[in-house]
Protein backbone atom coordinates (compact mmCIF):
# COMPACT_ATOMS: atom_id res chain seq x y z
CA UNK A 1 0.00 0.00 0.00
CA UNK A 2 0.93 3.62 -0.40
CA UNK A 3 0.42 6.37 2.15
CA UNK A 4 -2.97 7.95 1.56
CA UNK A 5 -3.03 11.47 0.20
CA UNK A 6 -6.01 13.53 -0.89
CA UNK A 7 -5.03 13.11 -4.52
CA UNK A 8 -4.91 9.32 -4.22
CA UNK A 9 -8.18 9.23 -2.26
CA UNK A 10 -9.93 11.43 -4.82
CA UNK A 11 -8.70 9.17 -7.62
CA UNK A 12 -10.23 6.20 -5.79
CA UNK A 13 -13.55 8.04 -5.38
CA UNK A 14 -13.71 9.23 -8.99
CA UNK A 15 -12.61 5.85 -10.31
CA UNK A 16 -15.35 4.04 -8.44
CA UNK A 17 -17.90 6.65 -9.52
CA UNK A 18 -16.96 5.94 -13.15
CA UNK A 19 -17.27 2.19 -12.56
CA UNK A 20 -20.72 2.67 -10.99
CA UNK A 21 -21.83 4.74 -14.00
CA UNK A 22 -20.46 2.06 -16.32
CA UNK A 23 -22.39 -0.73 -14.57
CA UNK A 24 -25.56 1.37 -14.78
CA UNK A 25 -25.09 1.96 -18.52
CA UNK A 26 -24.55 -1.75 -19.06
CA UNK A 27 -27.72 -2.62 -17.15
CA UNK A 28 -29.75 -0.09 -19.14
CA UNK A 29 -28.32 -1.21 -22.49
CA UNK A 30 -29.25 -4.86 -21.72
CA UNK A 31 -26.27 -6.16 -23.70
CA UNK A 32 -24.63 -7.90 -20.78
CA UNK A 33 -22.53 -6.71 -17.86
CA UNK A 34 -19.09 -7.46 -16.48
CA UNK A 35 -18.77 -10.99 -15.00
CA UNK A 36 -19.03 -10.03 -11.31
CA UNK A 37 -22.04 -7.79 -11.94
CA UNK A 38 -23.60 -10.63 -13.95
CA UNK A 39 -23.34 -12.87 -10.89
CA UNK A 40 -24.71 -10.23 -8.55
CA UNK A 41 -27.55 -9.16 -10.84
CA UNK A 42 -28.62 -12.76 -11.36
CA UNK A 43 -28.75 -13.69 -7.69
CA UNK A 44 -30.13 -10.33 -6.50
CA UNK A 45 -32.92 -10.58 -9.08
CA UNK A 46 -33.68 -14.12 -7.98
CA UNK A 47 -33.84 -13.02 -4.33
CA UNK A 48 -35.85 -9.92 -5.15
CA UNK A 49 -33.47 -7.41 -3.59
CA UNK A 50 -31.64 -4.48 -5.12
CA UNK A 51 -28.26 -4.88 -6.78
CA UNK A 52 -26.64 -2.49 -4.30
CA UNK A 53 -28.03 -4.22 -1.21
CA UNK A 54 -26.99 -7.65 -2.48
CA UNK A 55 -23.43 -6.48 -3.19
CA UNK A 56 -23.24 -4.98 0.28
CA UNK A 57 -24.28 -8.34 1.75
CA UNK A 58 -22.14 -10.57 -0.47
CA UNK A 59 -18.88 -8.60 -0.61
CA UNK A 60 -18.03 -9.05 3.10
CA UNK A 61 -17.88 -12.83 2.58
CA UNK A 62 -15.25 -12.34 -0.10
CA UNK A 63 -13.52 -9.75 2.09
CA UNK A 64 -13.08 -12.35 4.85
CA UNK A 65 -11.32 -14.68 2.40
CA UNK A 66 -9.04 -11.88 1.22
CA UNK A 67 -8.33 -10.84 4.81
CA UNK A 68 -7.26 -14.36 5.72
CA UNK A 69 -5.01 -14.98 2.74
CA UNK A 70 -3.92 -11.60 1.31
CA UNK A 71 -4.83 -8.78 3.67
CA UNK A 72 -2.28 -6.38 2.17
CA UNK A 73 -4.69 -5.94 -0.75
CA UNK A 74 -7.29 -4.38 1.56
CA UNK A 75 -7.48 -0.62 1.99
CA UNK A 76 -9.82 2.35 1.80
CA UNK A 77 -10.30 1.63 -1.90
CA UNK A 78 -11.71 -1.77 -0.96
CA UNK A 79 -14.39 -0.23 1.23
CA UNK A 80 -15.30 2.47 -1.29
CA UNK A 81 -15.71 -0.16 -4.00
CA UNK A 82 -17.73 -2.53 -1.80
CA UNK A 83 -20.18 0.13 -0.69
CA UNK A 84 -20.29 2.49 -3.65
CA UNK A 85 -20.58 0.61 -6.93
CA UNK A 86 -23.91 -1.11 -6.39
CA UNK A 87 -25.72 1.91 -4.99
CA UNK A 88 -24.33 4.31 -7.61
CA UNK A 89 -25.55 1.92 -10.29
CA UNK A 90 -28.96 1.47 -8.64
CA UNK A 91 -29.43 5.24 -8.33
CA UNK A 92 -28.72 5.87 -12.02
CA UNK A 93 -30.85 2.94 -13.21
CA UNK A 94 -33.72 4.06 -10.97
CA UNK A 95 -33.46 7.61 -12.33
CA UNK A 96 -33.44 6.36 -15.91
CA UNK A 97 -36.44 4.09 -15.37
CA UNK A 98 -38.31 6.95 -13.69
CA UNK A 99 -38.05 9.16 -16.78
CA UNK A 100 -37.89 6.55 -19.54
CA UNK A 101 -39.57 3.19 -19.98
CA UNK A 102 -38.06 1.88 -23.20
CA UNK A 103 -34.60 1.16 -24.55
CA UNK A 104 -35.36 -0.62 -27.78
CA UNK A 105 -33.13 1.32 -30.20
CA UNK A 106 -30.14 -0.94 -30.75
CA UNK A 107 -27.81 1.84 -31.92
CA UNK A 108 -28.34 3.76 -28.66
CA UNK A 109 -27.79 0.61 -26.62
CA UNK A 110 -24.52 -0.08 -28.44
CA UNK A 111 -23.34 3.49 -27.82
CA UNK A 112 -24.17 3.12 -24.13
CA UNK A 113 -22.26 -0.16 -24.00
CA UNK A 114 -19.23 1.40 -25.69
CA UNK A 115 -19.35 4.33 -23.25
CA UNK A 116 -19.56 1.86 -20.37
CA UNK A 117 -16.41 0.07 -21.55
CA UNK A 118 -14.53 3.40 -21.62
CA UNK A 119 -15.90 4.55 -18.24
CA UNK A 120 -15.15 1.22 -16.57
CA UNK A 121 -11.61 0.96 -17.98
CA UNK A 122 -10.79 4.52 -16.95
CA UNK A 123 -12.44 3.99 -13.57
CA UNK A 124 -10.46 0.82 -12.83
CA UNK A 125 -7.21 2.55 -13.84
CA UNK A 126 -7.95 5.50 -11.54
CA UNK A 127 -8.94 3.42 -8.54
CA UNK A 128 -6.18 0.79 -8.61
CA UNK A 129 -3.22 3.02 -9.50
CA UNK A 130 -3.16 4.88 -6.14
CA UNK A 131 -2.59 1.48 -4.51
CA UNK A 132 -5.07 2.07 -1.68
CA UNK A 133 -6.76 -1.32 -1.85
CA UNK A 134 -8.81 -3.20 -4.42
CA UNK A 135 -12.25 -4.78 -4.39
CA UNK A 136 -12.66 -8.22 -2.80
CA UNK A 137 -13.51 -9.72 -6.18
CA UNK A 138 -10.49 -8.17 -7.92
CA UNK A 139 -8.34 -9.52 -5.08
CA UNK A 140 -9.76 -13.02 -5.38
CA UNK A 141 -7.55 -14.01 -8.32
CA UNK A 142 -4.48 -12.85 -6.38
CA UNK A 143 -5.62 -15.05 -3.49
CA UNK A 144 -5.99 -18.06 -5.79
CA UNK A 145 -2.51 -17.42 -7.20
CA UNK A 146 -1.01 -17.18 -3.71
CA UNK A 147 -2.83 -20.18 -2.23
CA UNK A 148 -1.84 -22.33 -5.21
CA UNK A 149 1.78 -21.23 -4.70
CA UNK A 150 1.79 -19.69 -8.19
CA UNK A 151 0.70 -22.93 -9.84
CA UNK A 152 -2.40 -21.07 -11.00
CA UNK A 153 -1.15 -17.74 -12.40
CA UNK A 154 -3.22 -14.59 -12.01
CA UNK A 155 -4.55 -14.47 -15.63
CA UNK A 156 -5.84 -18.04 -15.43
CA UNK A 157 -7.30 -17.46 -11.97
CA UNK A 158 -9.08 -14.30 -13.15
CA UNK A 159 -10.50 -15.90 -16.30
CA UNK A 160 -11.70 -18.86 -14.23
CA UNK A 161 -13.47 -16.70 -11.64
CA UNK A 162 -15.00 -14.59 -14.43
CA UNK A 163 -16.35 -17.67 -16.22
CA UNK A 164 -17.81 -19.02 -12.97
CA UNK A 165 -19.49 -15.68 -12.25
CA UNK A 166 -21.03 -15.57 -15.73
CA UNK A 167 -22.23 -19.17 -15.53
CA UNK A 168 -23.82 -18.72 -12.10
CA UNK A 169 -25.33 -15.34 -12.97
CA UNK A 170 -26.80 -16.69 -16.21
CA UNK A 171 -28.28 -19.67 -14.39
CA UNK A 172 -30.12 -17.21 -12.12
CA UNK A 173 -31.48 -15.23 -15.05
CA UNK A 174 -28.92 -12.48 -15.60
CA UNK A 175 -28.40 -11.17 -19.13
CA UNK A 176 -25.24 -12.42 -20.79
CA UNK A 177 -24.28 -10.62 -23.98
CA UNK A 178 -21.52 -9.08 -26.03
CA UNK A 179 -20.57 -6.71 -23.19
CA UNK A 180 -19.94 -9.70 -20.93
CA UNK A 181 -17.44 -11.13 -23.41
CA UNK A 182 -15.75 -7.74 -23.89
CA UNK A 183 -15.29 -7.24 -20.16
CA UNK A 184 -14.10 -10.78 -19.56
CA UNK A 185 -11.41 -10.81 -22.24
CA UNK A 186 -10.70 -7.42 -23.83
CA UNK A 187 -10.71 -4.56 -21.31
CA UNK A 188 -7.21 -5.27 -20.01
CA UNK A 189 -5.40 -3.28 -22.72
CA UNK A 190 -7.73 -0.30 -22.24
CA UNK A 191 -7.14 -0.30 -18.49
CA UNK A 192 -3.40 -0.41 -19.07
CA UNK A 193 -3.67 2.46 -21.57
CA UNK A 194 -5.51 4.66 -19.07
CA UNK A 195 -3.09 3.71 -16.29
CA UNK A 196 -0.12 4.77 -18.41
CA UNK A 197 -1.57 7.91 -19.95
CA UNK A 198 -3.97 9.20 -17.29
CA UNK A 199 -3.63 7.70 -13.80
CA UNK A 200 0.15 7.34 -13.46
CA UNK A 201 0.87 10.87 -14.81
CA UNK A 202 -1.51 12.23 -12.17
CA UNK A 203 0.81 10.83 -9.50
CA UNK A 204 4.09 11.49 -11.28
CA UNK A 205 5.15 14.37 -9.01
CA UNK A 206 3.76 13.06 -5.75
CA UNK A 207 6.20 12.75 -2.87
CA UNK A 208 4.17 10.42 -0.63
CA UNK A 209 6.40 7.62 0.72
CA UNK A 210 5.55 3.96 0.41
CA UNK A 211 4.56 2.33 3.68
CA UNK A 212 4.49 -1.22 2.37
CA UNK A 213 5.35 -3.25 -0.67
CA UNK A 214 3.36 -2.59 -3.81
CA UNK A 215 1.26 -5.29 -5.42
CA UNK A 216 3.19 -7.96 -7.22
Amino acid sequence: MKAMTWKRFNMVLIGNLFIGVAVALLRISALGTDPFSTLNLGISGFLGISFGVYQLIFNPFLLVIVFIYYRSLIGIGTIVNMVGIGFISDFIVFGYNFFFDDMSILAIRIVMMAAAVIFASLGVALYITPNLGISPYDALAFVVEKVSKNKIPFPIARITTDILCVAIGFSFGAIVGVATVIFAFFTGPLIQFFRKHVAEPMLAHEKAPAVAASLK
